[in-house]
């Protein structure tokens, strides 16, 4: 599971190998089409309203395949509307703060958080700091236990360091336990031990229970939101009811689909 890393020790990160091989996710969107009667097996949602946050330097764009997929399986969702995500910003986090109370108030229910890498930093900590407001949410390869911005070296962080030269002033930083801990509502945390950006290790819930899983699936780190096993997971607990959350399973008829894709 996951690991520590102690005073002075380098940070896990990814293989130079699993870095080169981030360009897979161009082979990955190919893959939606012929995906088709595989996503059309997951379950249908109830319109509740779904909002899904992109990870860092990435805007809607990035998430515009997730997004109509999953209205396709009969959620209301909606996207950010932030324009590219920063980094870790408090000021960001109040905006979605109210974006949520004001979903809520819409729908008159509670709403969904997807979050891709860093957008499922701020899934997590909306979920501790409006837990009443929020029915479960989802994350793909966000590095939630990443305790300090630069505590992985490579070339995203020195990106996102250039970008922002004062991320250790910003009040955010200071909830950085609170987003690592286990949120109070049904959290599912689906990662890639091969995942090229962030090492999988920061992207898992030390302890499973019966309203937190880490879910294991194949592929990239920027192939995620349109990686067809991705999307189907997504929708599969999006899907999940309010009040009757269930840890994830491959549906039978999936699963001898997926053995005889691999041989």
């Amino acid at each position: 599971m996951a690991t520590e890393t102690a005073p002075g020790e380098t940070a896990p990160r990814p293989s130079l190998w699993q870095s080169l091989a981030e360009g897979r996710a161009l082979l990955e969107l190919m893959a939606v089409a012929p995906a088709q009667p595989m996503l059309k097996l997951a379950a249908r949602g109830d319109d509740h309203p779904v909002l899904v946050l992109p990870g860092f330097f990435a805007a809607d764009r990035s998430t515009a395949s997730l997004r109509r997929y999953l209205e396709s399986r009969h959620f209301s969702v909606y996207a950010w509307e932030e324009g590219r995500n920063p980094g870790i910003s408090d000021a960001l986090y109040q905006r979605l703060a109210r974006r949520v109370r004001d979903l809520s108030d819409q729908h008159g229910s509670t709403v969904s958080l997807v979050g891709w890498s860093l957008g499922g930093i701020y899934a997590r900590l909306l979920a501790h700091r409006n837990a009443a407001l929020i029915r479960q949410i989802v994350t793909l390869g966000s590095p939630f236990k990443m305790r300090q911005y630069g505590s992985i070296n490579g070339a995203v962080t020195r990106l996102y360091q250039r970008f922002n030269p004062e991320q250790d002033r910003d009040p955010m930083l200071d909830y950085a336990e609170l987003w690592a801990a286990a949120p109070p509502v049904p959290s599912s945390s689906i990662f890639s031990k091969g995942d090229g950006v962030a090492h999988w290790s920061f992207c898992v819930d030390d302890v499973e229970d019966e309203y937190t899983e880490n879910i294991a699936l194949p592929g990239s780190h920027l192939g995620m939101t349109h990686n067809p096993l991705y999307m189907y997971c997504v929708a599969d607990r999006l899907a999940q009811p309010e009040h009757g959350w269930r840890r994830f399973e491959w549906l039978p008829q999936l699963q001898q689909m997926l053995q005889r894709a691999v041989g």
